[in-house]
């Protein structure tokens, strides 16, 4: 396992990011058409068939090549709609963006996934222009620009574009070894009185993700307190256009060691070679109609969500171990397996338009060029809108 897992890892990697000049030269060329003679749908339209194809040769790798075994819970048949969502996740792993790609797969949408991400990613080479232009919202941490949001979202109203927004709400990743980030975030929450005026917390309904109360201290021992700033402006401009909420939860097997301590959720190299075999992803379906209009309203929900997604996590970081071996049957999870040419026909793709760049030398020269020329002109591209 480790020399395979090791291979998988460096080969997976390498292919990964070594076609990002071949993907950023046919959007190149996709955007300078549309431009000419198409509307914004319809230049979305086509990015998102790229955007799928790239995204599937990453669950290639990450679940297909690694035998990632997924088990759904909840509302899990609602992926059998075409729906357009507000994803809401926990975030504890650099995999996180990942499951998305797994959630939404399933439901036929993945080419309209977009994410409200950190702005440090725009540093990636090629890709971080890329994720701009493919209507993802960068957010500065500590600096927010609420007006830079609001012209993202703006662009994402079109009703011709389909969109699943992906938010992480907690803003930064929970982890156990970092008591500190763990207590700032629980000042946060009283700081900030995040608990309903009755000082009650709420019960899921059934599976229609309708809340009810009960009396309950609102304390989140496995994640941290939700941020409402840019969750409430996606709300705000994009209430009308969402289907529904798809509030997730997503436990990695092996994250609670057989004495019942709770360590950090496999990152993206230990993903990759093989050390997470189970991933298991639970959906709550919440429609827009019982999602909150107001600002304060939505603080509230929201907390209170959390406190529901804390009580399911017990399930899976119980100290008891007989609970958590048995959480896939008393929840009622069921394996979802992925169709092998759902990722295979991406490989096959990219394999196919790489191997002219390989083999010639003609191929070699375009993609040293795009990969520094287009670089260079993405990071000139972003500096200018930062300012703008």
């Amino acid at each position: 396992m480790g020399v395979v897992g090791g291979f998988r890892y460096v080969f997976g990697s390498v292919m990964m990011i070594g076609v990002s000049p071949q993907y950023f030269g046919l959007w190149i060329v996709w955007r300078t058409l549309s431009l000419m003679v198409l509307p914004d749908w319809m230049y979305q339209w086509g990015d998102d068939k790229l955007y799928s194809m790239y995204q599937r040769l990453v669950l290639f790798f990450f679940e297909t090549c690694a035998r990632v075994e997924v088990v759904m819970y909840g509302d899990a048949d609602a992926l059998k709609k075409k729906e357009t969502v507000l994803y809401l996740g926990n975030h504890q792993s650099t995999v996180d963006w990942l499951v998305g790609n797994m959630v939404s797969v399933r439901a036929g949408s993945i080419g309209h996934l977009r994410y409200v991400m950190k702005d440090t990613l725009q540093l990636i080479p090629l890709y971080g222009h890329y994720f701009y232009a493919h209507g993802c919202i960068y957010v500065k941490r500590g600096q927010f620009n609420q007006e830079k949001m609001i012209r993202s979202l703006t662009y994402l109203k079109n009703p011709k574009i389909p969109t699943w927004l992906i938010v992480f709400p907690e803003g930064t990743r929970y982890y156990p070894a970092t008591p500190n980030v763990i207590k700032k975030s629980e000042q946060f929450a009283r700081d900030n009185n995040l608990q309903t005026p009755s000082g009650q917390t709420p019960r899921e309904n059934g599976s229609s993700g309708r809340v009810e109360q009960r009396s309950r201290p609102p304390v989140l021992k496995h994640h941290l307190a939700p941020k409402i700033r840019g969750t409430w402006l996606v709300v705000e401009h994009l209430h009308s256009k969402f289907d529904a909420v798809y509030d997730i939860s997503v436990f990695y097997e092996g994250t609670v060691s057989d004495d019942g301590v709770r360590g950090n959720a496999p990152q993206l190299a230990e993903f990759l070679m093989g050390k997470c075999k189970r991933v298991h992803i639970h959906i709550r379906r919440i429609p827009m109609t019982e999602v909150p209009h107001t600002e304060d309203e939505l603080k509230h929900w929201l907390h209170n969500l959390y406190i529901e997604k804390d009580e399911l996590a017990e399930n899976f970081f119980s100290t008891d171990k007989q609970l958590r071996d048995t959480v896939q049957q008393r929840l009622g999870g069921r394996v979802s397996p992925l169709n092998l040419w759902s990722t295979l026909s991406a490989f096959l793709f990219f394999s196919a338009i790489s191997t002219p760049i390989i083999c010639t030398s003609l191929g070699n020269s375009l993609y040293y060029h795009i990969l520094v020329y287009g670089s260079l002109g993405s990071y000139i591209w972003l500096a200018v809108r930062s300012v703008c």
